[in-house]
C-alpha cells in the first residue's frame, strides 16, 4: 500500500475529461460503512446536470436516499455494489427518476482502484431512443477518438508514464513522459523490455520480479511496485510502476500488459530522510556541531559531550577548521560529497560514513547528518549532528569478512548446503534450491527438515522425530553424518548423504548441514547387488577386471569350471587359462574390441589348472562412464566341452550315415535290381508250377527288399538333413502327385479326394513327398476290406493347413496305439517293415515347417473318448494323427502339416511332444 503522501490527485484529471464529454457521466464516491458500502455523488458534467437536476456543488457529497426516491435509491445501488464487488465494468439499461425527470439510459459502471480498493465509480451513460440516428455509430466514433485524444492530453499534462507490453515477444511501447521522466527523449529507448531491465536499480531487481510473477500468477490484482531507475545523468530516481495484465492465451498465460510510471523521487526522498533522521541516535553518541560555511569548514559550536566521545575539549576545538580532523585518505571523499549535495539543493546533508582523528590520534567512524539553512543574518548555517559509529564499523568489518569467507563457501560449493537452529532452516545455498526444487530462499526457509522428508524412513522411524534426534546430536556432539531419505514439494523422493556440523554464526550456534544426492550410487550399489546375486548363481562362468585385465571378482562357477580358487584368481590375468591354442593377434583383436567400448564373443579354448583343455563360449562386455570410456571388463563364459565333443561324435555318425546311404542307393540297391531282373528272366525260361511259386516268392521278396533300402535311403536323408535345406513347397503338388502314383500301384483301390488340396506352400524338403506316400500306402496296404477306399481332404484354418487322411480299414487296437509310430511296429499281419509311420513321423520332425511362423505352444485336448489325438498347436500349423474308432466300421487317420516340426508319443489319453 502506498501512503497518502504518494498517491495522486486525479480530481483535475476526471474534471477535464467529463466536463468536455457529451454523454452523461457521473462520478460516485465510494465509501465503506463496517459491511456494507454507501455511494455519493462526487462530479458530474454539464449534460448529467441538464437531464438529472444533480448539480455538484448543491449535492455533492450527499447519500443517494436523501437525492432519490427510496426504490430509486435502491436499483441504483445494485449495479455500485455489483461495480465493488466484482472490481469489473458493469453494463446495464436502467429507468431512474432524477429531481429534473425520469431517464432511460444505458449505463456503463467502471471502477477506480487505488491500492486494490474501489474508491470511486465512474457512471458513462447514453440515452435509450427506439432508433438511433443514422450518424450516430459515427458520432460515437468521434466521441471516443475524442475522449482518447483528451485522456492523452491528461496523461502528458499530468508527466504519467505509460508502457505497453508484448509479453510474448518483449516489444514495450513507452510514451514521451516514459522517457522524459528518465532524462530521455523517446528516441533514445529502445522499443523492448531490455529498456526498462537495464535501468533498474539491481537492489530491487528481486522485488519487482516477485510482484511481476505473482501478479502473472493472479496471485494479486494489480503489479505495483517502488523501485529506482537510472537516468541519463547516472542519478537513481525512484519511481511507482502500476500495471495489470489484459490479455491472456486460451491456456491463461499472459501475452500483453499495459502500465504506468509516475515520478515519486521527491516524495521518496524526503520520506527516507525523515526516517534517517529519526534513526540516526540510535547509531551511537551523537555530537552536535555548527560549521562555517567556509573553505574546511571552522568549527564555530560542539556539543559538550565531544570529550567523552572524541577526547577533545570544546574550547580546543572552537575556530579549529574541520576538515582537519578529518583522515587524509578521506578528505578528497567528504569534500566531494559534501559539495555535491549541496548542488542537489537539499537542507539534509548525509554523507557516507568516513574516519576522523579523536584527541589520542586513534581513526574514528563516524556518520554526518548536516542540515544547510540560513540563519538570523541571512548566511547560510551548518548545523549537523556527528555520530561516533566505529564499534559498529568494526563489527560490521569482521562481519563482512567472515560472512563473505562464508558466503564464498556456501555459494560455490556443488553441494547442497543449507543452515539449521533448532527452529528449522535460515539459509540455503543455490544448489538446495536446485535439489529441492523450491524456487526461493524465503520460500526454503518456510519449511522444517522434517517437512522435507517422507512421513517414515526406510528403518520405519518418523522422519519429524529421526530429524530432531539428529539436529540435536549435531549441537550435543558437534557432528553427525547419515543418509536420509528426502522427499521434495512435488513428491518425488531421493536418498542424501547428510553432515551435520555445528558453528558460530553471528554470535549463535548453529547447524551446517550438507546433503549430497546418492541417487545414482544407490541405483549402482542396487544393481551391483544384483549382478552379484546372479552371478553368485548362475552356472556360467562369471569375472570382472579392471582395464589393465587385473582380476578383482570371479563367481563361484569360474572356481568350478577353471577349478582356480577365488584365492587364486584375484589379482592375476585372465592369461592364467591360456591354452596356447590361440596367436597373439587373437587375444591382441579381442583387448582392442574391448577397448573400443563394443562387445567381444567367440569360442575360446582355454586350459583349467589342472591342465586340462576347456571349451567356453565367452563373451567379454565393456563397463563404460558416462563418456563412453571403459572403466571395468565383464566376462561370461559358458563351458561347452561335452557339447563340442558330442557335436565331433554327430559329424562322425553323420560321416557313417552318408556312406551307409551311398551303400545302400548303389550297391545293396543295384544287386537287388540285378536280382529282380534274373528271376523274370528265369521265369520266363521254365514251365514248371512249383517253380514259378518259388520264383514268384523270390521276386516278391527281392521287391521287399527294393522297399527296405528306399525307406533306409530316406530315413538316412532325414537325419542327414538341415533346416538351411528347407524350402517354400506346394502341398497341392506333392499331395496330388502322390495320390496319382498310389492309383497307379493300387489298381484296385478306391483312392478318391474328398476335397481340393488348398494351394498353400510350407516350407519342406524334397522328403515331403515320402510323408504322404507312407501315410496312403499303410491306408491301402493294411486294409482289410475287398475294395480299399482312401479319402483325402484339406481345410485351412488360422494359418494352417489340415491334410485329412481316411480309410474304410479295421482301425487299431486300443494296446497298438500307443505304439503304432514306434519304429519296427506293424499292423494287420503287415509283412512290412514296421517303420512306414515311425518313418511319417521321423520325417515331419526335421522337414516341414510353415512359412513365416512361430512355435509358441502345444494344444494336446482329448475332444472325446472315442478320438484319440495327436496334435501340435499354436500360430504355428498342427501336425496331428487321428484314428476313429466305435461302432461304425473302419478308422480314420490324420496328418495335418505345418508350422511345427515335432511329434512324439501317446501317452495314455494325451499325446505329449
Amino acid at each position: 500500500m502506498t501512503s497518502s503522501d504518494t498517491k495522486t490527485d486525479y480530481s483535475s484529471l476526471y474534471n477535464a475529461i467529463c466536463s468536455s464529454i457529451s454523454e452523461p457521466v457521473c462520478v460516485f464516491a465510494v465509501e465503506q460503512n463496517d459491511t456494507t458500502h454507501s455511494f455519493v455523488v462526487e462530479d458530474n458534467n454539464t449534460i448529467h446536470s441538464e437531464q438529472t437536476g444533480i448539480e455538484r456543488d448543491n449535492h455533492g457529497g450527499q447519500p443517494l436516499d436523501d437525492l432519490l426516491a427510496a426504490e430509486d435509491a435502491a436499483a441504483l445501488r445494485e449495479p455500485l455494489g455489483d461495480c465493488v464487488e466484482h472490481v469489473e465494468p458493469i453494463e446495464q439499461t436502467e429507468t431512474i427518476s432524477w429531481p429534473a425527470s425520469t431517464v432511460s439510459w444505458e449505463t456503463t459502471y467502471t471502477p477506480v482502484v487505488q491500492d486494490g480498493t474501489v474508491e470511486k465509480i465512474v457512471a458513462t451513460s447514453q440515452t435509450v431512443s427506439e432508433s438511433s440516428p443514422p450518424d450516430s455509430h459515427q458520432s460515437n466514433q468521434q466521441e471516443v477518438a475524442q475522449l482518447t485524444e483528451r485522456l492523452k492530453l491528461a496523461i502528458e499534462g499530468a508527466g504519467i508514464g505509460v508502457w505497453d507490453w508484448d509479453m510474448t515477444t518483449d516489444h514495450v511501447e513507452y510514451n514521451e513522459q516514459w522517457a522524459s521522466m528518465l532524462g530521455y527523449s523517446l528516441a533514445d529507448i529502445e522499443p523492448h523490455l531490455s529498456a526498462w531491465e537495464s535501468r533498474t536499480h539491481p537492489a530491487d531487481a528481486k522485488r519487482i520480479k516477485t510482484a511481476l510473477e505473482n501478479h502473472e500468477q493472479q496471485a494479486t490484482e494489480y503489479y505495483d511496485t517502488e523501485h529506482r531507475m537510472k537516468t541519463a545523468s547516472g542519478d537513481w530516481k525512484w519511481i511507482r510502476d502500476i500495471g495489470t495484465v489484459v490479455e491472456r492465451d486460451a491456456d491463461g498465460n499472459p501475452i500483453r500488459a499495459v502500465g504506468i510510471h509516475i515520478d515519486i523521487d521527491q516524495q521518496k526522498t524526503a520520506q527516507q530522510a525523515l526516517e534517517t533522521e529519526r534513526d540516526m541516535f540510535k547509531q551511537g553518541p551523537a555530537v552536535v556541531f555548527r560549521w562555517g560555511d567556509d573553505a574546511g569548514w571552522p568549527i564555530e559550536y560542539v556539543s559538550d559531550n565531544v570529550k567523552s566521545t572524541f577526547g577533545y575539549t570544546p574550547a580546543e576545538l572552537q575556530s579549529t577548521d574541520f576538515i582537519s580532523l578529518v583522515h587524509d585518505e578521506d578528505v578528497q571523499q567528504v569534500k566531494e560529497g559534501f559539495s555535491k549535495k549541496r548542488k542537489d539543493d537539499t537542507e539534509l546533508v548525509s554523507l557516507d560514513p568516513y574516519r576522523i582523528r579523536d584527541a589520542d590520534a586513534n581513526t574514528r567512524w563516524v556518520k554526518e547528518y548536516t542540515n544547510v539553512a540560513p540563519d538570523e543574518t541571512g548566511d547560510t548555517s551548518l548545523v549537523g549532528y556527528l555520530i561516533d559509529i566505529t564499534e559498529q564499523k568494526e563489527d560490521q568489518r569482521k562481519l563482512e569478512a567472515r560472512e563473505q569467507k562464508y558466503r564464498n563457501l556456501f555459494e560455490h560449493n556443488r553441494d547442497a548446503l543449507m543452515l539449521i537452529d533448532r527452529n528449522g532452516y535460515l539459509d540455503c545455498n543455490e544448489q538446495a534450491l536446485e535439489l529441492f526444487g523450491i524456487d526461493s530462499v524465503d520460500e526454503f526457509v518456510t519449511y522444517a527438515p522434517g517437512d522435507l522428508s517422507p512421513t517414515t524412513q526406510p528403518d520405519g522411524q518418523s522422519s519429524q522425530v529421526a530429524a530432531s534426534e539428529w539436529i540435536d546430536e549435531a549441537f550435543e556432539s558437534g557432528e553427525a553424518f547419515f543418509e536420509w531419505v528426502h522427499q521434495r514439494p512435488d513428491g518425488t523422493e531421493f536418498p542424501g548423504e547428510v553432515k551435520l556440523t555445528r558453528f558460530n554464526y553471528n554470535g549463535r550456534s548453529v547447524v551446517h548441514a550438507l546433503v549430497r544426492d546418492i541417487s545414482a550410487r544407490k541405483e549402482r550399489e542396487q544393481k551391483l547387488k544384483q549382478f552379484q546375486k546372479a552371478a553368485e548363481q548362475t552356472g556360467h562362468a562369471v569375472y570382472i577386471t579392471e582395464t589393465d585385465g587385473t582380476i578383482e571378482y570371479v563367481n563361484p562357477a569360474f572356481e568350478a569350471i577353471t577349478g582356480y580358487s577365488k584365492a587364486e584368481a584375484i589379482g592375476h590375468e585372465p592369461s592364467i587359462l591360456k591354452s596356447g591354442e590361440h596367436s597373439d593377434d587373437y587375444y591382441d583383436e579381442l583387448w582392442e574390441t574391448i577397448l573400443a567400448g563394443d562387445q567381444w564373443e567367440d569360442e575360446v579354448i582355454d586350459e583349467r589348472a589342472n591342465g586340462e583343455e576347456v571349451v567356453l563360449n565367452q563373451s567379454v562386455s565393456p563397463l563404460t562412464n558416462a563418456e563412453g570410456t571403459p572403466e571395468k571388463f565383464v566376462a561370461v563364459a559358458n563351458d561347452i566341452t561335452q557339447r563340442k565333443v558330442y557335436e565331433r561324435q554327430l559329424e562322425e555318425q553323420r560321416d557313417n550315415l552318408n556312406i551307409l546311404n551311398q551303400v545302400l542307393r548303389h550297391d545293396i540297391r543295384n544287386n537287388l535290381q540285378l536280382i529282380l531282373a534274373y528271376t523274370e528272366i528265369v521265369a520266363d525260361t521254365i514251365d514248371h508250377d512249383e517253380a514259378e511259386t518259388h520264383l514268384q516268392t523270390v521276386h516278391e521278396n527281392a521287391e521287399h527288399a527294393v522297399d527296405l533300402t528306399n525307406v533306409a535311403r530316406e530315413m538316412a536323408a532325414v537325419m542327414l538333413s538341415a533346416d538351411h535345406e528347407l524350402e517354400p513347397i506346394s502341398i497341392r503338388s506333392v499331395v496330388t502327385g502322390e495320390v496319382e502314383q498310389i492309383r497307379e500301384a493300387y489298381p484296385e483301390a478306391n483312392i478318391i479326394t474328398a476335397s481340393e488340396i488348398e494351394p498353400v506352400s510350407v516350407r519342406a524338403n524334397e522328403m515331403l513327398s515320402s510323408v504322404f506316400r507312407n501315410l496312403l500306402k499303410n491306408a491301402v496296404q493294411h486294409n482289410d476290406k475287398a475294395v480299399p477306399t482312401v479319402a483325402v481332404s484339406s481345410v485351412v484354418e488360422d494359418e494352417q493347413i489340415r491334410i485329412r487322411v481316411a480309410d474304410n480299414g479295421p482301425g487299431i487296437s486300443d494296446a497298438a496305439k500307443a505304439d503304432i509310430f514306434g519304429k519296427g511296429e506293424k499292423g494287420l499281419d503287415s509283412e512290412g517293415t514296421g517303420i512306414g509311420l515311425y518313418l511319417v513321423k521321423s520325417l515331419l520332425r526335421p522337414t516341414v515347417v510353415m512359412c513365416g511362423s512361430k512355435i509358441e505352444r502345444a494344444v494336446t485336448p482329448l475332444p472325446t473318448r472315442r478320438l484319440k489325438r495327436l496334435q501340435l498347436k499354436g500360430p504355428y500349423s498342427l501336425l496331428s494323427y487321428r484314428r476313429y474308432e466305435g461302432s461304425k466300421p473302419g478308422s480314420t487317420l490324420l496328418a495335418a502339416i505345418g508350422e511345427t516340426a515335432l511329434l512324439k508319443s501317446l501317452e495314455g489319453n494325451r499325446f505329449t511332444y
